[in-house]
């Protein structure tokens, strides 16, 4: 054969062959492909492998953003750095070489779920290289996010709550919840399941603070019709229990009388187990007393006007047993409730700022976390802290180290 010829068909296989391995995988892979010592990434940009040390904060932690401390990390993007929590990539804010500023991974936040009481590893790879890091443990601690049952009732399809009030819940964990708006109290299975109607009526204005009684009944208070209503156990019908003046905030004590505040007037009333309605004492000061909270003997009662609040013993009957408790400047306290250490948690706004705030019985105040919208009503189950805000939604909150004091009204 003409040597000329086989020259060119040498030099046509060469090109051929050429061709093929640039399309068969000689290409840079694609960079969604995640490498691992199982499947090395044949073409890394670096060998860099980053080393972490720490997570900050870790004792306290009120928001969904961490610092990750280590070395090595990618300087370049803060993208170019895959930080994960167990199966879940966080969100990267900023990089440094020995820190990532990350916000932690939520994958649904409508559900109850995402919060872990277990500790989970996180780990960090580089853009290219995917040689992970060391692994380093963390425990998810008080976030917050809006509580919404799984299923909305069929005659009350997809209500945002827009005027959520007061919240109780009985010792099996169903939550109650009542809204101005549609004049209605719903019943919440544990763990935010199926939602129901628990009663229903346009002459049912429950505007107010609710309680479950030790009877099974739920208690309810009507602001604007001046009514304590009751509800009997399964819900469905309603009665006009007692009147109280602009009853707000109550809460039973460990004899079943129920303790109300009067918000427009500043006035404490007790209801005796017969129905009986007695005032209590005229709490000092002008401006809005709304929320109250029994806590071993004494009634503490918001002062909205001096952002302080008032304690009260069960038993007092006159005005001189009044206490008043300092906050810090600027907190406007609104309710009030106690863990079983005798720390207080309170709802307060500073500002145009909402926020939750832990007082320890050392009198220190420590931020737990801010939330938006006017906060209204607290009430505590398990190890979550539920606040209804007063314009919606209603929020869900884990308090990791503590529980709550005893609710006299569960059974």
């Amino acid at each position: 054969m003409n040597t000329k010829i086989i020259y060119y068909l040498i030099l046509f296989g060469i090109c051929i062959g050429s061709l093929f391995l640039f399309f068969s995988g000689c290409t840079k892979p694609d960079e969604n492909i995640v490498y691992s010592s199982d499947n090395p990434d044949p073409y890394p940009a670096n060998f860099n492998v980053a080393v972490l040390d720490s997570i900050q904060p870790i004792s306290d932690y009120p928001t969904n953003e961490i610092t990750i401390i280590g070395a090595g990390f990618d300087t370049r993007k803060p993208e170019y750095n895959f930080v994960w929590f167990d199966v879940a990539r966080a969100k990267m804010i900023d990089m440094w070489a020995e820190s990532l500023h990350v916000e932690v991974p939520l994958p649904n936040p409508l559900q109850p779920d995402y919060f872990f009481d277990d500790s989970i590893e996180v780990k960090v790879a580089l853009q290219n290289s995917y040689n992970w890091s060391n692994t380093v443990p963390f425990i998810y601690k008080p976030m917050a996010h809006p509580y919404l049952a799984k299923i909305y009732p069929s005659n009350h399809t997809e209500d945002k709550f827009t005027k959520p009030r007061g919240l109780a819940f009985d010792h099996h964990g169903n939550m109650y919840l009542s809204n101005a708006r549609l004049r209605s109290i719903y019943k919440d299975t544990p763990v935010g399941g199926e939602r129901t109607v628990y009663a229903f009526s346009s002459s049912l204005k429950v505007d107010g603070g609710m309680r479950m009684g030790i009877d099974g009944y739920v208690y309810a208070a009507g602001n604007t019709e001046n009514l304590i209503y009751r509800i009997p156990p399964g819900g469905n019908s309603f009665e006009s229990w007692v009147s109280v003046p602009n009853p707000w905030g109550m809460d039973f004590d460990d004899a079943g009388n129920l303790f109300v505040v009067d918000n427009m007037n500043g006035d404490l009333y007790k209801v005796s187990t017969d129905g009986t309605v007695k005032k209590v004492v005229e709490l000092p000061g002008t401006g809005e007393k709304s929320y109250c909270r029994v806590y071993e003997g004494f009634v503490y009662v918001n002062d909205k006007a001096t952002g302080n609040f008032f304690r009260v013993p069960a038993s007092a009957d006159k005005a001189d047993s009044v206490e008043t408790i300092v906050v810090s400047p600027g907190n406007l306290v609104n309710d009030i409730t106690f863990g079983l250490d005798g720390s207080m948690y309170i709802t307060a706004s500073q500002g145009g700022r909402s926020s939750l705030v832990k007082v320890t019985p050392s009198g220190e105040e420590q931020p737990i976390v801010n939330l938006s919208g006017e906060l209204g009503f607290l009430t505590w189950y398990d190890k979550f802290l539920y606040i209804s805000s007063l314009t919606g939604p209603v929020y869900k909150v884990l308090i990791y180290d503590n529980s709550s004091a005893p609710y006299y009204g569960r059974p």
